[in-house]
């Protein structure tokens, strides 16, 4: 995946003019030369229902003027809350680090 800007960066996929996979929301965060987009998603299922949602958080790397995929990792919807309430357990602990840590 090569992406001349950010906002470039989508999940959503139609497949024979139907969307079978949507996003719901979506987080940037750019720093240097290096970006991470969370996107939180839904898909169809074979009968056409809309399964949970699910994370996506992907990492970019800037080359030359571009974005570059470097990783993913999907999360299912119980995953992502579970970190979501880790990282909220270390929130004392996070919100004191700086760019020299």
């Amino acid at each position: 995946m090569l992406v001349g800007d950010l906002d470039e960066v989508t999940y959503d996929l139609e497949v024979d003019g139907e969307q079978v996979r949507r996003t719901l929301h979506r987080r940037v965060w750019e720093r240097g030369g290096w970006a991470t987009v969370a996107i939180a998603f839904e898909e169809r299922s074979a009968g056409g229902a809309w399964k949970p949602a699910r994370l996506a958080l992907i990492r970019l790397q800037r080359v030359h003027d571009a974005w570059k995929k470097h990783a993913a990792i999907t999360l299912r919807g119980d995953d992502a809350l579970d970190l979501a309430a880790a990282l909220d357990t270390w929130r004392d602990d996070l919100a004191g680090a700086t760019d020299d840590d």
